[in-house]
């Protein structure tokens, strides 16, 4: 008679060491959970970045029309969303990949270039995924911390070594919110070698209302070893569908589309990602929205003394002074769900989102609560 408890025992001795050590990302927590969690009726949740208008008429059109053909199997190449991305971004179709979220192709990027022989540059705090599909391939991070909320560029050449195949940079910054300017960006371009990658996150782009701020595809489309990830799921509002592409020199994109996985994006994220990107009205509207809720923010918090950091994205890093977990189970009982800032490397901060004006509203009237 088989043994069972002894073979499921056995199995974790062939788990790779990488796995062993890495901890499973925590997504924000979903509205329907708080509520039932609390017995609140009303819940805003500021925790994710999300788009707060929802997503384009036209997305909705298109989803409506095209369940009837979710039978088949999606277009594996994406051939068609290629074609409207290098129409809108001047580039050539085959320097564009698709995927299952910058999340997806983040993974991909790692699989293609990592190893446990090799190193990566990032800046600390950041995006923990930069963290998790380097430790997923063994490779050992190099950390470079933030200088006064800002990626330290000049620290971040100087971490390149022999071993270095990767640089993650992320602008606008998450969980910061700031950016690096086009100057900045070409010193530090100038200062690495050709055989090391920069992978250039430009997920909250639309957002970005400074004048200084560097597009990416310019520096891929002057020669620079760049690979710029881009998303739908933010100011397109598309983060269920998770779709995301990159822009680099061809024979990069030839690479990484070695290792990505067959249909690797479904047919619904595919036509949403087309109709997304033709109506323009959508767009003007959530950045539009962003603006006026970025004020009313540091209108409201200047007026009750809690510092923030002047952000170029959809969301806004607060000084609390606090520690950040109390604060967010405080604010949970206020109906409010918001980033903590601990597990993004900022214990004494909160990450919130910019939302609708009456979720405004409903962060500041719950702040103030937990701090009375």
């Amino acid at each position: 008679m088989l043994n069972v408890k002894r073979g499921l025992k056995s199995w974790k001795r062939i788990v790779r060491d990488e796995v062993h050590n890495i901890k499973p990302y925590i997504p924000g927590k979903p509205i329907k959970e708080v509520k039932e969690e609390l017995g609140l009726a009303e819940v805003y949740k500021l925790a994710s970045n999300e788009n707060p208008l929802g997503v384009s008429p036209r997305v909705k059109e298109v989803l409506t029309r095209e369940t009837v053909n979710i039978n088949r199997y999606p277009d594996g190449a994406s051939r068609s969303l290629k074609r409207s991305l290098s129409d809108k971004l001047g580039v050539k179709e085959d320097m564009i990949a698709i995927g299952n979220g910058s999340d997806g192709l983040l993974k991909v990027i790692a699989e293609a270039f990592l190893d446990n022989n090799s190193q990566a540059v990032i800046s600390y705090p950041s995006f923990v995924e930069y963290k998790f599909v380097s430790q997923l391939m063994g490779t050992q991070l190099i950390r470079v911390w933030m200088k006064n909320y800002h990626q330290n560029l000049e620290a971040l050449a100087r971490g390149v070594t022999s071993k270095t195949k990767l640089i993650f940079l992320t602008n606008p910054h998450n969980p910061a919110g700031t950016i690096f300017r086009k100057d900045e960006l070409e010193q530090f371009l100038s200062q690495i070698p050709d055989d090391v990658i920069v992978v250039l996150d430009e997920a909250y782009h639309e957002f970005v209302q400074d004048e200084s701020y560097p597009d990416g595809i310019e520096y891929v489309k002057q020669g620079y070893p760049v690979i710029v990830l881009r998303t739908f799921s933010k100011a397109y509002g598309l983060a269920g569908l998770r779709l995301g592409y990159a822009i680099s020199a061809p024979d990069i994109i030839e690479t990484l589309m070695k290792v990505r996985d067959p249909f690797n994006v479904n047919h619904l994220a595919e036509k949403a990602g087309q109709a997304a990107l033709e109506d323009k009205d959508f767009l003007e509207a959530t950045i539009r929205n962003n603006e006026q809720g970025k004020e009313y923010l540091y209108t409201e918090l200047d007026k009750i003394g809690v510092g923030y950091v002047p952000t170029q994205a959809n969301f806004v890093l607060i000084r609390t002074g606090v520690d950040s977990i109390k604060m967010f189970k405080e604010l949970l009982k206020h109906g409010v769900i918001v980033r903590p800032g601990k597990p993004l490397g900022y214990p004494h901060h909160l990450r919130v989102s910019i939302g609708l004006p009456e979720e405004n509203e409903a962060f500041i009237r719950g702040l103030k609560l937990t701090l009375e």
